[in-house]
């Protein structure tokens, strides 16, 4: 809410304002002026000729007398006119009101300064946002002051009625769409309310087409687009230009997310059964809010840019970058990831909850449907990774090939990345490793040779062969943007909204939230991210995650954060409730969402490892770059 310091005359004012009382000349309001600018205690308001920071100018839309010497301005302050919309958002921290005499040029009359500021949003297309407002000034002989009224807005009153069918507007035209669910319910599936019902999504393997109703007409699903994003927040092509590249050479690679409300909640029906309900919007219609990946600290952003692709290092190693054809990087801490990414410049940071929960809202709300797997496909999460089935047969030296059991063989392919060991998931040998051919052995009995790419290596037959984090870029042929590629499902990459392995493949490194004994701590303002913080910025969820391990059966609910999904209880299945898994421990401290290539049912979009310190990274564990703007 905007709320003002007393204003002040400026000393250009105060001279106009002596002229006046002197009858030597009449006041004239020429126009209102807000701006961005930041003001200190110590400052003389009274010396200023200008806004610090100018950002719009408006009319004044009527004027009330209130005494002989004071009249009440009644200014509109808004994202759209008739003549004008506006194309950057900005804090509202000041305000002027600008006059002329007789004869003279005009001054800066009176000034304020926001004690709470405002954010003022582009204008988005479809909601005009319109701040009413009425602003003391005094004056000489307020009977004879005149008004410039002129402008692209109404009276006053005019403006209340249009304020009146705007909203109206919006309710027809913010559409709500929804789904629900009794919580006592082990069924995955969720019934459509509202707007969505009778809409179909559909989900496709391969270059399939399948229709999807969401994606064709529904926002915020229509507008969400892959594009190539430069360092400083411009997007430099959208998907189906000409110099749209999947490779980064045109920028990281994207999918713009516009602005879209939400809310989250769980009520009783008239036979006291629970239920949950999800809902979203284009607008404020029925009280649906911002969903808080669009809001940093006190700044609505307009658009949030999700990584399509898991992150990996820049060329000169020092920016995390989101690129198809690519192995992610990985062993770095959350903290390492942070800066990889911080680098990139303002409005860039890691990959965190709030895009987590913004997605799992989109996806329940398209799809219906808690059980991800069975609905878009399992994602990389029964790739091979056995170590008894991997033991090499023979040992070798300088070679680019390792000799397993031919079942095992066979469920790997050309181009899966692998990682040799003396374990699973140990990489003593090599990693990130390309397959270039599978053949039988001629020297060994029922068994392949698995060739791969890169320096020659050893081979003893304490190693074992296994999968790895696969490279970025499988989904780019693919038609549709929900769906997973063709091959044995399990071993496919599969994307949602364009997002690539947004679950299986690598656990996600998830920033914006740390945890203390199963206590999990949030926070909204990007540049606080931190470890170990459980203070300033960062504030605790209404409930404690649960000390076990276990699918997830229900998710808690905070009434001041609606959005956020913490582990509220478990014990469900694999094809009940919600089906993915919940690690923990006492000295977890991250959350890492998602699962791995080897985890099966546990991996999910509603995954949650809870079970690290910040400390902590891993070969299965990566990040990417996000961006708001």
């Amino acid at each position: 809410m905007l709320i003002w310091n007393p204003s002040k005359l400026t000393e250009a004012g105060k001279a106009l304002l002596a002229q006046a009382q002197a009858g030597q000349t009449a006041i004239h309001i020429t126009k209102a002026q807000t701006g961005s600018g930041s003001y200190s205690g110590s400052e003389n308001l009274e010396q200023r000729a200008a806004l610090k920071a100018p950002k719009q100018t408006f009319p004044i839309s009527d004027k009330e007398i209130s005494a002989t010497n004071t009249l009440i301005l009644k200014i509109a302050i808004t994202n759209k006119g008739s003549d004008f919309e506006l194309e950057s958002g900005y804090e509202i921290k000041e305000f002027g009101i600008f006059a002329k005499s007789n004869d003279g040029g005009e001054v800066l009359y009176s000034i304020a300064t926001a004690s709470t500021s405002d954010y003022m949003p582009a204008y988005n297309g479809i909601i005009p946002s319109v701040i009413n407002m009425s602003y003391y000034l005094e004056v000489a002989n307020a009977e004879n002051v005149t008004i410039n009224s002129g402008g692209a807005l109404a009276l006053q009153e005019d403006l209340e009625a249009l304020e009146e069918r705007v909203t109206k507007v919006e309710q027809y035209r913010s559409k709500k769409y929804g789904v629900r669910r009794k919580t006592s319910a082990s069924s995955t599936a969720w019934e459509r309310i509202g707007d969505a019902e009778g809409l179909v999504a559909g989900a496709a393997v391969g270059a399939e087409t399948v229709r999807n109703d969401f994606m064709a007409s529904v926002y915020p699903y229509n507008k969400a687009i892959p594009c190539n994003l430069s360092e400083a927040g411009d997007v430099t092509a959208y998907m189906g230009d000409a110099n749209f590249q999947w490779d980064g050479s045109n920028g990281d690679v994207m999918v713009e997310l516009p602005i879209f409300y939400s809310d989250r909640y769980f009520e009783e029906d008239e036979d006291g059964i629970e239920w949950e309900y999800r809902w979203i919007s284009a607008g404020p219609v029925d009280g649906l809010h911002i969903h808080p990946l669009f809001i940093d600290g006190d700044v609505i952003k307009q658009k949030a840019y999700l990584p399509i692709f898991n992150g990996s290092l820049s060329e000169d190693e020092t920016k995390l970058e989101s690129k198809a054809g690519v192995y992610p990087l990985h062993n770095k801490t959350r903290a390492q990831l942070r800066t990889l990414c911080t680098a990139k410049g303002t409005g860039w940071s890691l990959d965190d909850v709030w895009g987590m929960h913004a997605l799992d809202q989109l996806y329940l709300v398209m799809f219906a449907n808690s059980n991800a797997q069975a609905v878009i496909g399992k994602g990389l999460s029964e790739m091979p990774y056995n170590k008894a089935d991997g033991m090499a047969l023979q040992a070798r030296d300088g070679v680019n090939y390792i000799t397993v059991k031919d079942t095992y063989a066979a469920k790997f392919k050309v181009g899966d990345g692998i990682g040799i060991g003396t374990d699973v998931g140990y990489s003593t040998v090599c990693i990130d490793r390309t397959i270039t051919q599978i053949v039988a052995s001629t020297e060994v009995g029922s068994a392949s040779c698995v060739h791969f790419d890169g320096e020659p290596v050893n081979i003893t037959t304490d190693h074992c062969l296994w999968s790895c984090v696969q490279k970025t870029g499988a989904t780019i042929d693919m038609m549709e943007a929900n769906g997973r590629c063709e091959g044995v499902d399990g071993r496919t990459h599969m994307r949602f909204l364009y997002i690539e392995d947004w679950y299986g493949n690598g656990w996600q490194f998830r920033d914006g939230v740390n945890i203390n004994k199963w206590q999990h701590y949030y926070c909204g303002k990007r540049s606080s991210y931190a470890d170990k913080k459980y203070d300033g910025d960062y504030y605790p969820v209404a409930h404690k995650a649960p000390q076990e391990n276990g699918y997830v059966k229900k998710f808690g609910y905070d009434r001041e954060h609606p959005e956020i999904e913490v582990a509220e209880e478990v014990g469900a299945a694999s094809t009940t409730y919600f089906c993915d898994y919940y690690y923990q421990a006492e000295g977890g401290e991250v959350v890492f969402s998602g699962g791995i290539v080897a985890f099966g049912t546990i991996a999910g979009p509603f995954a949650r490892n809870c079970l690290y310190s910040a400390a902590y990274s891993s070969w299965s564990i990566v990040g990417r770059p996000q961006y708001r703007k």
